[in-house]
């Protein structure tokens, strides 16, 4: 349950951070290396909305979208043994980023952070700016003929944000401003993390297993909105159990989100 909590507090939370798709793809050997396919891309909207706060001068420039010294200090964040590798500019027709590789020694030593937030930052709004939050998945792996895996989702978790969302929902169906404000917010929004192990996958309590592909999130906001009451019944969801939860993303296309608190692969 608290894995599927801190995905929905965390997709919601993402409103003020701009349209963006955030992918990340975790690749791991059978002797427990591996690598870590990121891919970002910020709205183009999003990036002119962040030149205008900058000032006529700073909006003349091109965004440069791969800091290579960034990037390797993200790979420092990750874990002992990860380092960054390579970066290559991406460009979509919802905007621009970047894919980046890190590759990792031992899988034991690295942890993946499922906030997206940490890659684009809110427009200046004045006062204090608040750190993104951090909740990293964590990793156990033994080798052998048939490796086992294991992901960890994080088990303490702050439900500030959750109550500040109770208190300041909004009715949409009486607000179509709204309700159109947050479409053009939300439809560019892409969040996915997996996990593709070498080999074959024997057992598994995962959900979403597309052969050695394992999905721990999708969530695809275009997907979503298509079912309008789906939609809503997001932007205003608080559930209590897990049962709520489960029935929150069920036969919901644009979302797959693992409800297990830690996941087992063995692969051989």
């Amino acid at each position: 349950m608290k894995a599927l909590k801190i995905v929905v507090l965390l997709v919601l939370s993402m409103a003020l951070m701009g349209c963006f798709e955030s992918i990340v793809l975790l690749r791991v050997n059978k002797d427990g290396s591996g690598t870590i396919e990121e891919t970002v891309v910020i709205s183009d909207a999003f990036m002119e909305l962040m030149k205008s706060f900058g000032g006529e001068e700073e909006s003349e420039e091109e965004e440069e979208l791969i800091n290579e010294q960034e990037l390797t200090d993200k790979a420092a964040s990750m874990g002992e043994g990860v380092r960054y590798v390579s970066a290559e500019p991406v460009k979509t027709d919802r905007g621009s980023g970047y894919k980046a590789i890190y590759s990792f020694s031992d899988i034991n030593d690295v942890r993946i952070n499922q906030n997206p937030g940490e890659n684009v930052s809110p427009p200046p709004m004045g006062g204090e700016e608040e750190a993104p939050v951090e909740e990293w998945l964590r990793f156990n792996f033994s080798g052998g003929p048939t490796a086992t895996l294991e992901i960890i989702y994080p088990q303490d978790m702050e439900m500030e944000q959750e109550e500040e969302s109770a208190e300041g929902e909004v009715d949409m169906d009486s607000n179509p401003e709204m309700m159109q404000m947050m479409r053009e917010l939300y439809k560019d929004m892409h969040i996915g993390i997996a996990v593709e192990v070498d080999g074959q996958i024997t057992e598994t309590n995962a959900s979403y297993v597309d052969g050695s592909t394992v999905t721990l999130t999708d969530i695809d906001f275009a997907k979503i909105l298509e079912d309008e009451e789906k939609f809503k019944e997001l932007m205003n969801a608080n559930p209590g159990t897990v049962e709520e939860m489960k029935e929150l993303v069920k036969d919901n296309p644009g979302i797959k989100v693992e409800t297990e608190e830690s996941i087992r692969i063995r692969f051989r």
